[in-house]
């Protein structure tokens, strides 16, 4: 009789089965799980904080010797006497610009990846935010011969949120469609329409007539490092960051950034937040009466003020287009002289004479519009000996309002008014790169303030003790005595009765939320960031040693 080769049927009729996990078994494998789980949130914590350190330490590196390029290039631009020197230094500060939002943009996008992102809600006028964040990228538009067209759709009120998300989201976007536009123009449009519930859906929107976006890189152009054209032949610049910290900006402020691709060319970048609205401030100017008046708008040719024109329209004026400052003066001497007046920086040319049109005109508000970067003395003194205020490009409703409101406050000045500083105020500027020690001592001369230099913290201290000055400018890494040693040191002398002391600024490249905490602990009064401009060393100055 044959043998079987099968394997004999189990007694039960059923397929063998393994022997049930014990629970000591199922225990041992959770734990094992677990203390693997934990072994991989300790490896990308210190992940993370060496990615925070490589970028803490490099960010200095970057900006200790950007602050003496852009310092130095601004210090030079004052001086300048050629319109050729003009040209190179502000080419040169621009490049140095570009890199310092670069160095911004890595930075802020680690913030935000890392969940620190904090908002900063305030009451702030939505028009006037986007108009200043237009502002700092006219000159790159104007290099790259585009158009800047700045819109609104209905009234736009006054809203509580963070003003400082808002504009940088614009200049991010702004800035992304300038990079990628060859010719034509760049269209910044913002609304708020109510919402049921009492708040306003602020909306802006970013169109450019580019190329567009092609459809393969839609879905992913909101992450870092992502542009339109990844390939090695494309021919823009950038990191690919700007798109992706709107978007997450966006996100943290409760809204959404979307994309558009219209058939006939171009991108239309949008983005929707629902805002509070708040009050306007008491001492703005009222709101428009529903039909303004007529206005001029005086440009150089065509077809410059099509666009201001149609908005105007929009809002109730009635706007006449003129070319040329000499056409106006005829027209004011065959018509009645209208409620307004606008006069653009295409007109105000070396040699031009405004004396002819504030005669022909004596009682109608004439407002100067110009782009933050021109700069001509003599019609500036022309203007402010026949009170024509000068305003910054683009025209906004606040500037509108305020045209036909005579005793209200006049826009700011183009530049702020030098500062009033107490009577012999000294600064000790506390800073071991000679460069920097020499961009730091001429920007302090510059607005008129005595200084002092101390190239490490220990002779500060000593300077401090010596002569005893009315601010202290605090480098942080220095060698021997560090700017926290040296704060530390002084805040104690000071306890003691044998310092009188002084308000004591950080000046420093490390500008993560960690230094800044560290500054105010060590006894640090606030925290400038290099690189520096006049201008902000102005205003962080002006509040501790105005007069």
């Amino acid at each position: 009789m044959a043998e079987s080769n099968a394997d004999p049927a189990p007694a039960s009729g059923r397929a063998a089965e393994a022997p049930p996990q014990t629970k000591k078994d199922a225990l041992a494998a959770l734990q094992a799980a677990l203390a693997l789980a934990e072994q991989r949130r300790i490896e990308a914590e210190r992940a993370n904080a060496a990615k925070s350190r490589f970028l803490a330490h490099m960010s200095h590196e970057i900006r200790t010797p950007l602050n003496g390029v852009l310092g130095l290039t601004e210090l030079a631009l004052r001086v300048a006497e050629s319109p050729e020197q003009r040209r190179f230094l502000e080419t040169a500060h621009q490049a140095g610009q570009a890199l310092l939002r670069m160095i911004n943009d890595v930075l802020d996008l680690s913030r935000i990846e890392s969940g620190e992102t904090e908002l900063r809600p305030r009451d702030f006028e939505p028009t006037e935010v986007l108009a200043d964040a237009m502002r700092t990228l006219m000159p790159l538009a104007r290099q790259r011969d585009l158009l800047l067209v700045f819109d609104w759709v209905g009234e736009v009120p006054w809203v509580h949120g963070d003003d400082g998300a808002l504009r940088q989201i614009a200049i991010n976007l702004l800035g992304n469609a300038i990079k990628f536009t060859e010719r034509g123009q760049v269209t910044l449009t913002t609304s708020a329409p109510m919402l049921a519930d009492g708040r306003v859906q602020l909306t802006v929107t970013v169109a450019d007539t580019g190329p567009g976006v092609p459809p393969p890189r839609r879905a992913d152009i909101f992450k870092a490092f992502v542009q339109g054209d990844d390939s090695l032949a494309r021919g823009h610049g950038g990191a690919g960051l700007g798109l992706a910290i709107a978007a997450r900006l966006t996100e943290a402020m409760g809204g959404r950034l979307e994309l558009d691709c219209p058939p006939a060319g171009g991108s239309v970048f949008t983005r929707s937040v629902p805002l509070p609205a708040a009050p306007a401030p008491a001492g703005s100017c009222p709101e428009l009466r529903e039909s303004p008046g007529r206005i001029w708008l005086i440009y150089g040719r065509p077809p410059g003020g099509t666009w201001l024109a149609a908005n105007l329209t929009r809002q109730g004026w009635q706007p006449e287009v003129i070319y040329g400052l000499s056409a106006a003066v005829a027209h004011a001497q065959s018509v009645p002289a209208p409620d307004a007046v606008v006069v653009t920086g295409q007109v105000l040319v070396p040699g031009a004479d405004l004396a002819p049109l504030r005669a022909a005109l004596p009682q109608t508000p004439v407002r100067l519009v110009v782009r933050p970067e021109w700069h001509d003395q003599d019609i500036e003194a022309q203007a402010q000996a026949l009170q024509l205020p000068l305003h910054l490009a683009p025209v906004t409703p606040a500037m509108l309002r305020c045209l036909l409101a005579p005793d209200a406050a006049q826009a700011a000045p183009r530049e702020a008014p030098p500062p009033q500083w107490r009577d012999g105020a000294q600064v000790l500027l506390v800073e071991d790169n000679p460069v920097n020690q020499l961009v730091g001592a001429e920007f302090l001369r510059a607005l008129g303030l005595g200084v002092r230099v101390a190239a490490d913290g220990a002779a500060a201290v000593v300077c401090c003790l010596d002569v005893a000055p009315d601010l202290v400018l605090m480098d942080l890494q220095m060698p021997g005595v560090d700017g926290l040693e040296a704060t530390r040191r002084l805040r104690a002398l000071q306890r003691e009765g044998r310092w009188r002391g002084a308000p004591i600024l950080a000046l420093t490249a490390n500008a993560t939320a960690a230094d800044r905490a560290d500054c105010f602990a060590a006894g640090m009064d606030g925290v400038l960031v290099k690189p520096l401009s006049l201008r902000t060393l102005r205003e962080a100055l002006t509040p501790w040693l105005g007069a």
